[in-house]
C-alpha cells in the first residue's frame, strides 16, 4: 500500500467513525447529568433567569417556542403560565441539552418525573418546536401539544393555531429583532 492509499484508508475510517458517533448522538437519549437550579425571574414564555452554581444565568427551555411579544395576548399568557409553574425561588432539576449563539443554556427542567413545560403545552400556551437546538424526539412534547390542539385551548383556540412564532421571526426585519 502506497502513502496515498494509506491516507485514503485513514480518511475513510475517520469518516465512518465520525458518522457513527454523530448517528449515535442523534439516536440515543440525552444523558447529561442534572443540576439543581433556582428560579430568579421569568423573562418570557420560554426563557428564565436562574441561579446555577451560585451564578445568575439565562436559561432557554428546549424544544418549545412561546408566542413572540407582538403576538398579544398570547405572549403575555405564555409568560404568566410559565411564571405560575416556575415560581421565584422554586428549585428544579436542570438537564443541559445545548448552548445557543446568545450564550444561553438550553435544557429541560424537572421535579421528579414532572416536566416544567408539560402544563404549558397541554394548555396551549406554547408550541412544541424542534427547530431551535438539539433533538426533541425523546420528549413527549408533540403528544402534549396534540392534546391542546384537539381541545382547542390557548393558541389552538384560533383555527389552525396562531401564526407560528418562527414564521413571524422570519418576516421580522433584523433591526427589529435586535431592538430591546
Amino acid at each position: 500500500m502506497n502513502r496515498g492509499q494509506s491516507l485514503a484508508l485513514l480518511l475513510s475510517v475517520l469518516a465512518v467513525e465520525t458518522t457513527q458517533a454523530v448517528w449515535a448522538d442523534t439516536r440515543s437519549p440525552v444523558t447529561t447529568p442534572s443540576t439543581t437550579i433556582g428560579i430568579l425571574a421569568v423573562n418570557n414564555g420560554q426563557e428564565l433567569l436562574v441561579e446555577i452554581n451560585g451564578q445568575g444565568r439565562t436559561l432557554r427551555l428546549s424544544c418549545i417556542q412561546a408566542p413572540r411579544i407582538q403576538q398579544q395576548p398570547w405572549a403575555k399568557t405564555a409568560k404568566e403560565a410559565l411564571a405560575k409553574e416556575a415560581t421565584i425561588g422554586s428549585q428544579w432539576q436542570f438537564q443541559l441539552r445545548a448552548r445557543d449563539v446568545h450564550g444561553r443554556l438550553v435544557g429541560t427542567l424537572k421535579r421528579g418525573d414532572r416536566d416544567l413545560v408539560e402544563p404549558l403545552l397541554r394548555e396551549g400556551q406554547v408550541f412544541a418546536y424542534d427547530g431551535f437546538l438539539g433533538r426533541c424526539d425523546d420528549l413527549p412534547y408533540t403528544a402534549w401539544q396534540s392534546e391542546a390542539r384537539a381541545r382547542g385551548v390557548g393558541i389552538w383556540s384560533v383555527q389552525n393555531g396562531i401564526t407560528r412564532p418562527w414564521d413571524l421571526r422570519e418576516r421580522t426585519p433584523v433591526e427589529e429583532q435586535l431592538a430591546p
